[in-house]
């Protein structure tokens, strides 16, 4: 049991706010960088935020993420498994050898119906053989596998020589069962063909619920509620809140012009701040106001904030947007000497620190100096100028952020906030040529600054909870959610197939049909909960309503074309199958850690295996899954390339095990086990497949691309380090004991013990 307070109450039920729960989690510091790296793509490139850019690195992602998955999951339990890379081609050599025809030169001339399942078999043998050998000998996983993975490498060049006499192995589609398994692994879905003209208008309405949905959640997970609210006060308040927003955004949406827009656009952001406080006086209690003066701390950060951004601002009106040469501030020989000296003092201050002469930090002067001539010849005028505008803008946003959520200062600091972000807009819309810069970004810069404000004056009227949220009762709804939605999972599901499309096609489109219908009554039944019930912990239901409701809208605007949109452009646009094993993989793998034994298991024997064993944890049988688990997968992928391709050579898929430990990394998962994420792991192969991808489509020269992923690696570490320690030290001050909760996906999976139903 956590240590109790010295008034007595336990110390788990001190109030942590959303934010710095999300701050405390294994992938923040992926998350914060897939933000920063989409948006310096975004702002680079015309084609990276389109649909077909999106499907480009996708493609990418998706492959690498279906095996960083699980390869998190093996990290997290304490292993490492470098045959995983040689074990995706492996499986795809084998299927092909088995099906072609025998002969000299051919296979053993299964049907794929056998040949298939016999590839998986293989792999989870492979599998079970690298886990129980870890186990029975004792032997690091580095070295099991690190044999396994000569060993995969040499069959499939001998075998597919022997029966080929080729490093290649091919017709894949030429054996029996290809057009059944084919629409499984090799599966499209063409964009140009599905052709929706309600899109834009889906989009725009699920982007409302998510945005009302998250505001609403975060705004009861941080605020008390009113002991005994009038019955009416709750749906009035909601009526009153969300009318004139509301009506605004659909005015906005059909109509057109300069001025109707900026009419429509005050009336949502008046609608807006007027609703929060509508809903904030009618429904929490009131703040008791603290105004202590700032102390020098304060005063400074302040001051940051302030200086940063009309620096940036300034250098942004100074500095020619459209300049492409040089910098050139040191040039020729000059330039040339500041590097040699920049080089020498960093090995001579590295020697000095070593020896202990100097502080460890010194080395950096040597390298600052040395990178002065280095940018002055590398980057343009138009390219420092927007790093410096962004950079600074970004970094003066947010340290007057963290000013205003750290202190109870008065309403003006948090609205100068909005306000500045307001203005870095009009700057942006005033400076810029491209219509993505004063358009789009202009409208997303303008909804921070309106999120900013309606923050602050929900501080300002609410007081804030100082405990935990309680756990929701949504009753039968939930379940009534999921039965309504599988059932009609099923249906459309039926009818697909009964109207000839493909089994996966005909699965996946019932799925998700089921789905949206299921997340429509969970909604439903969560806002009739929040308006009409005194429950006060559905702030997380109305999170999850919200998140669900825009990761349905992105998909919908990617999925979907408009008859405008079809007749104006050319290209051809596909999503593969494998984005949606992907996203399958990465909730299931989200699900396992966080809500099941076997994933309290899994963080169990990663921390200590000796203890997790001495309470009941099967270790050895548990670690075994993890590498078959990763067999598996392997098999997905590797079943994934070769239906992709129909041919595959002896090498693929050798040399990608490390960027699957790479991109698991990057995701805020330990090389030293017990700690990390499943969802870390797929925004990690989402970034490397941004920057794969983005690199090409900014025009940049492809050669650097392993130097940018080389320093994402080390600032993630860094990042995701400093992530854990902070976590560590806020679980300390708040006396959690270690074994309360994993450090994973989710608290859910510490709410049993790791040793209930654990096989001795």
């Amino acid at each position: 049991m956590a240590a109790a307070t010295a008034g007595g109450a336990d110390e788990r039920l001190a109030y942590r706010g959303p934010i710095q729960q999300l701050l405390t989690r294994p992938e923040i510091g992926a998350l914060l960088g897939l933000a920063g790296v989409w948006l310096l793509f975004w702002l680079t490139s015309e084609a990276f935020g389109t649909a077909g850019g999106t499907a480009n690195f996708l493609d990418v992602a998706a492959l690498l993420g279906i095996m960083a998955v699980p390869v998190a999951l093996l990290m997290i339990g304490g292993e490492f498994d470098l045959s995983s890379g040689a074990m995706t081609g492996a499986t795809a050599v084998f299927v092909i050898l088995m099906s072609r025809e025998v002969g000299e030169l051919g296979g053993a001339g299964f049907s794929l119906h056998l040949a298939v399942p016999l590839s998986l078999c293989f792999a989870l043998a492979i599998g079970w053989f690298n886990g129980t050998l870890v186990e029975r000998t004792s032997l690091p996983s580095f070295i099991v596998t690190l044999g396994t993975f000569f060993i995969l490498i040499g069959a499939k060049l001998g075998f597919g020589k022997l029966f080929t006499n080729k490093v290649i192995v091919e017709g894949l589609d030429e054996a029996q069962g290809y057009a059944f398994w084919d629409d499984i692994f090799g599966a499209e879905w063409i964009r140009n063909q599905h052709i929706w003209d309600g899109r834009d208008w889906a989009w725009a309405g699920l982007l409302v619920l998510a945005g009302v949905a998250l505001l609403l959640g975060l705004l009861e997970m941080s605020y008390t509620r009113r002991p005994d609210p009038p019955s009416w006060a709750a749906p009035g308040a909601f009526a009153g809140a969300v009318a004139v927003p509301l009506f605004g955004f659909v005015m906005l949406l059909t109509t057109d012009g300069t001025v109707s827009n900026w009419l429509w656009g005050a009336v949502i952001a008046a609608g807006t701040l007027a609703g929060v406080a509508i809903w904030c006086r009618s429904r929490y209690e009131p703040v008791q106001r603290r105004r202590p003066a700032p102390d020098n701390r304060t005063k400074r950060m302040i001051a940051i904030g302030v200086g940063a951004v009309v620096v940036a601002v300034v250098l942004a009106l100074v500095m020619d947007a459209t300049n492409t040469d040089q910098l050139g501030f040191l040039g020729g020989g000059l330039g040339r000497a500041v590097f040699a000296i920049g080089i020498a003092a960093t090995g001579v201050l590295a020697a000095l620190a070593a020896t202990g002469h100097v502080r460890s930090s010194a080395p950096v002067i040597g390298v600052v100096v040395a990178l002065l001539p280095a940018i002055s010849f590398m980057m343009t005028v138009q390219a420092a100028r927007a790093l410096l505008f962004g950079g600074l803008a970004v970094a003066g946003v947010v340290a007057l952020m963290l000013v205003a959520a750290r202190t109870d200062l008065s309403l003006w600091l948090p609205m100068a906030t909005a306000a500045i972000v307001a203005v870095a807009a009009f700057v942006v819309q005033a400076e810029s040529d491209s219509r993505k810069l004063r358009v789009e970004l202009f409208s997303v810069l303008l909804l921070i600054a309106l999120a900013l404000a309606a923050t602050a004056a929900a501080r300002a009227l609410a007081q804030r909870r100082s405990t935990a949220v309680p756990v929701p009762q949504m009753g039968l709804w939930p379940r009534a959610a999921m039965a309504i939605g599988g059932a009609a999972a099923v249906v459309f599901a039926v009818i697909e197939l009964i109207d000839g499309d493909g089994l996966l096609y005909a699965l996946s489109t019932g799925a998700a049909k089921g789905g949206a219908i299921a997340l429509g009554i969970f909604a439903v039944g969560t806002f009739y909960r929040l308006l009409f019930s005194s429950d006060e912990g559905m702030g997380r239901p109305l999170v999850r309503v919200g998140l669900a409701a825009a990761g349905l809208a992105l998909a919908v605007k990617l999925m979907f074309i408009t008859t405008l949109e079809e007749e104006a452009t050319q290209a051809v646009t596909r999503f593969r199958v494998s984005v949606l094993f992907y996203l399958l993989f990465a909730a299931i793998g989200a699900w396992v850690l966080a809500k099941t034994r076997f994933g309290s298991w899994t963080f169990a024997v990663g921390g200590n295996k000796d203890a997790a064993r001495s309470v009941g944890v099967p270790a050895a049988r548990t670690k075994t899954t993890l590498f078959m688990l990763v067999s598996a997968c392997a098999w997905v992928a590797g079943m994934l390339i070769a239906f992709r391709l129909n041919s595959v050579q002896a090498n693929v898929g050798d040399g990608n095990e490390f960027r699957y430990i790479i991109v698991a990394v990057v995701g805020g998962n330990l090389l030293t086990g017990g700690y990390g994420s499943a969802i870390g792991a797929a925004i990690g192969a989402l970034i490397w497949g941004m920057i794969s991808q983005g690199i090409g489509f900014a025009r940049w020269n492809t050669d650097w691309r392993f130097l940018v992923l080389g320093g994402l690696l080390v600032v993630a570490v860094i990042v995701n380090n400093y992530v854990r320690q902070r976590a560590e030290r806020s679980q300390a001050a708040r006396g959690d004991p270690d074994d309360d909760e994993p450090p994973g996906d989710d608290a859910g999976a510490a709410d049993e013990s790791v040793s209930a139903g654990a096989e001795p």
